[in-house]
């Protein structure tokens, strides 16, 4: 029987054959040092990129413009549906929390009620409203201080005041003092959603939508029972010192961030 005897593999060392030659040792770092940018580029490929983006600045000022849908109340004594301008400055609390300081303009009408007169022919014309309203929100935004894909949407709720400075009508002449109604200045409750749109590190366009109550008086002669309407459906027939009623309100805004 042959025996075959195995040799154990020589070491590599100066002159043993099969091994690397010193040169390419040699090489072999800074052949990785090469390949090591394109490996990196590689990875940098396979990044997907965030839909989140922070929002850089605190505050902004936008200038803005709507339609507010108001109804006039039970009597018909309110306001009317109109567009209306205004500015509004917001400032970031931290988190998702921001405050809003709105002005806004509505020049609209009112119709001019008579008591003395049927149902259905109450109203002897229209007086001028001009409506002034300063308003002063708490926001939360629902993906904190950054957008998702550029947008961030927001609820709020807040209060105010509006104005009419309007002065009357002449048709108002013909009414009794006692008949004659003034919005005067009235205490407002609002709420609604919005979302806001980065369109840079600066620029935003704003979309919301809100509902706003505030409360009509009614004229001490429009309770004379002199004026009373037999008709209980009528709302003449007992009429309240006041109501609320509320409006919803549309607006776009272009707002600056700094």
């Amino acid at each position: 029987m042959t025996v075959h005897r195995f040799s154990s593999v020589p070491a590599c060392g100066r002159g043993t054959r099969g091994c690397p030659s010193t040169g390419v040792r040699r090489l072999l770092p800074a052949f990785c040092a090469v390949l090591l940018p394109f490996g990196g580029g590689f990875a940098a490929a396979q990044t997907i990129p965030s839909a989140y983006r922070p929002i850089e600045n605190r505050q902004a000022a936008s200038f803005f413009g709507g339609y507010m849908l108001l109804p006039t109340g039970s009597l018909d004594l309110g306001p009317k549906s109109g567009s209306f301008v205004g500015g509004r400055y917001a400032i970031e609390a931290g988190g998702p929390i921001f405050f809003e300081g709105l002005l806004s303009y509505l020049p609209t009408m009112r119709s001019v009620v008579d008591p003395r007169r049927q149902l259905g022919d109450r109203s002897i014309g229209e007086a001028d409203v001009h409506l002034v309203m300063l308003d002063t929100r708490l926001s939360f935004s629902l993906t904190g201080q950054r957008t998702w894909n550029h947008l961030t949407p927001h609820l709020f709720v807040g209060a105010g005041v509006a104005y009419d400075a309007g002065r009357g009508n002449q048709v108002e002449e013909v009414l009794l003092p006692e008949d004659v109604f003034r919005f005067g200045t009235a205490f407002t409750a609002n709420a609604g959603i919005g979302v806001r749109f980065l369109m840079g590190d600066r620029l935003m366009v704003i979309a919301d939508t809100s509902l706003k109550l505030w409360q009509i008086g009614t004229p001490t002669g429009f309770d004379d029972p002199a004026k009373r309407p037999d008709d209980e459906m009528d709302p003449l027939h007992a009429p309240e010192e006041s109501e609320w009623v509320g409006g919803y309100g549309f607006s776009l805004s272009l707002a600056w961030r700094f």
